[in-house]
């Protein structure tokens, strides 16, 4: 018990880190599921199933 008192604001910052993480890769694989990374790169394989009003002109 004492570990965790003297260790408290250590383990409170790496329950953050861990959850935004968690957050950023959920959002990967969310968008990743929905058709594609977001990017609009022609050359993308995801980009491919998408409707070209949703690519990005370069």
């Amino acid at each position: 018990m004492d570990w965790i008192i003297n260790n408290l604001a250590t383990v409170v910052v790496g329950m953050i880190l861990l959850a935004a993480v968690i957050t950023a890769v959920c959002k990967l694989i969310k968008d990743r599921k929905h058709g594609g990374c977001g990017n609009g790169c022609s050359g993308c394989s995801a980009c491919r199933k998408m409707p070209s009003s949703q690519m990005m002109k370069k």
